[in-house]
């Protein structure tokens, strides 16, 4: 056969003759930005290339960051329209934080995330930081299903600044603790 070979022409062969290494599910972990490997979602559907899952990027939270740091319970429900303009379905599967629970200079206060009634898009955070680093950072993980019925996993990002100064921008350190305390 001649021409061009697409990516999904490749795939239907490689699939067809169970080439190994074709790919497979993606680190729910990272947020997806144009990767171009075979996933799988929670059914188990295979989806060829990252362009045929839903944008999980348009997902998005509101707010963003957490003002005052009064050590207060804010609501941040986690919204977004699919590719054909209709509302996702999220559900948030964990909340980590990288700052400890009770670290020096947050106020000793747990936890730092609780369940909102029945709602699987909105979590209440925390507005505190510890006064001796950089601000606190939020990873809201979810799955988003799109009016197709299409799933997609990712992480959106809240802050708790130092202050709102110099420092009005939460840095993420890295360090991963359960906002729940579990």
């Amino acid at each position: 056969m001649q021409g061009k070979w697409t990516r999904m022409a490749l795939f239907t062969v490689f699939a067809a003759m169970g080439v190994a290494g074709c790919g497979g599910p993606l680190e729910e972990e990272f947020p997806f930005d144009e990767q171009e490997e075979l996933t799988q979602d929670e059914a188990g559907e295979v989806s060829a290339l990252e362009q045929d899952k839903p944008p999980c990027k348009n997902v998005k939270a509101s707010p963003k960051l957490l003002w005052p740091p009064n050590h207060k319970f804010h609501t941040v429900t986690l919204s977004g329209k699919d590719g054909y303009g209709e509302k996702f379905k999220v559900t948030i599967k964990k909340v980590t934080q990288d700052e400890p629970l009770n670290g020096q200079g947050d106020g000793n206060t747990e936890p730092d995330a609780k369940w909102v009634d029945d709602y699987k898009d909105r979590v209440k955070l925390r507005a505190e930081r510890s006064g001796q680093g950089d601000g606190r950072v939020y990873r809201i993980t979810f799955t988003a299903k799109d009016s197709k019925g299409k799933t997609c996993t990712g992480t959106v990002f809240v802050g708790v600044p130092h202050d709102q100064g110099g420092h009005s921008t939460p840095v993420d350190s890295g360090y991963i603790y359960d906002s729940f305390g579990y």
